[in-house]
């Protein structure tokens, strides 16, 4: 009885021991898939630049319509800030001229005394959209084309007139005739841009978009 008891500790024994020597079976892997990344963004496009605002410009002997500043019509003039308040086209025996000043009219083609302005004749058609474009060096015809500012001297002296050599670049957008019934000089109304430099000691300029009334 003892004999079988020794010999099946012996078989149990033996399979213990196997077992320690095969080893326990390893413990399944688990695999880990990766997680997508997200595609890529698009890169924005980059904004188209804006025309230059007026207190951004830089004074330039060859004018463009492209360099026309955006807004209202400003500038220096004789070394001071310049805001237009009336812009507007006369009727000229040769050629029109634009007349921007700093003081509003109490009607559209009234009279403006101790005002700072800067006027330009243009040789455009009447009445039609069209640009007009002249470098400070390009030579002119007198006649058609001029350019000037002037700017009150104070006390009981009249305006200072100066007339140094001045480009421009206009583009007319459009030309109305469009008479007013409470103003019987008024021809019509004309929309467009202006930019004139005056090659003086100050560069003087002014610059915008516009609109006002042609009166006679």
């Amino acid at each position: 009885m003892m004999v079988r008891i020794a010999v099946a500790a012996l078989i149990v024994g033996l399979a213990v021991t196997a077992l320690c020597l095969c080893g326990c079976p390893p413990a399944a892997k688990t695999t880990e898939m990766p997680t997508p990344s997200a595609p890529p963004t698009a890169a924005a496009p980059a904004p188209a630049p804006a025309p230059a605002a007026a207190g951004e410009f830089k004074w330039t002997a060859a004018p463009t319509v492209a360099a026309i500043p955006a807004g209202a019509v400003k500038g220096m003039i004789n070394g001071k800030p310049f805001e237009a308040k009336t812009v507007r086209i006369k009727q000229g025996d040769k050629s029109p001229s634009l007349e921007i000043c700093d003081m509003a009219v109490d009607e559209p083609s009234g009279m403006v005394t101790g005002d700072t302005s800067a006027e330009l004749d243009f040789p455009l058609a009447v009445g039609k959209p069209g640009e007009y474009v002249k470098d400070v060096k390009a030579e002119k015809t007198f006649d058609k084309e001029h350019a000037y500012f002037y700017y009150p001297q104070g006390g009981d002296k009249g305006p200072m007139s100066v007339n140094p050599s001045w480009g421009a670049a206009l583009k007319i957008d459009s030309w109305t005739s469009e008479k007013d019934p409470k103003d019987p000089d008024v021809l019509g109304k004309v929309k467009g841009k202006i930019l004139i430099v005056f090659d003086d000691e100050k560069k003087s300029w002014v610059g915008g978009d516009f609109e006002g009334v042609y009166y006679k």
